[in-house]
């Protein structure tokens, strides 16, 4: 069964990232790739995004996790962490 509301990001750790605040996601929704990388990550020392935001997963091309169903993340949270000091992937991936 499909949940009914979109997954929330429950903390970032991609310190560098123009929407991150303290661990928080703060832009409305981000992306996910088809290796489970963060498309929405923005590398800047310049904050954007709404504090009063907490980001959600707007859509999810990464096909063999298995919380992906019809390119919408069915997890109930995700954690966006760093990947070989360079990307932002999601790390509540798993495979199908």
């Amino acid at each position: 069964m499909l949940q009914s509301s979109m997954s929330s990001v429950s903390q970032c750790n991609m310190g560098v990232c123009a929407y991150n605040d303290q661990g928080i996601c703060h832009t409305a929704t981000i992306n996910v790739g088809p290796h489970a990388e963060c498309h929405t990550y923005l590398h800047g020392s310049s904050k954007g995004g709404f504090q009063d935001l907490k980001s959600g997963v707007g859509a999810c091309a990464a096909s063999n996790c298995k919380f992906n169903a019809s390119l919408e993340c069915q997890a109930p949270a995700i954690d966006v962490t760093c990947f070989n000091n360079f990307s932002a992937d999601c790390s509540t991936f798993e495979c199908k």
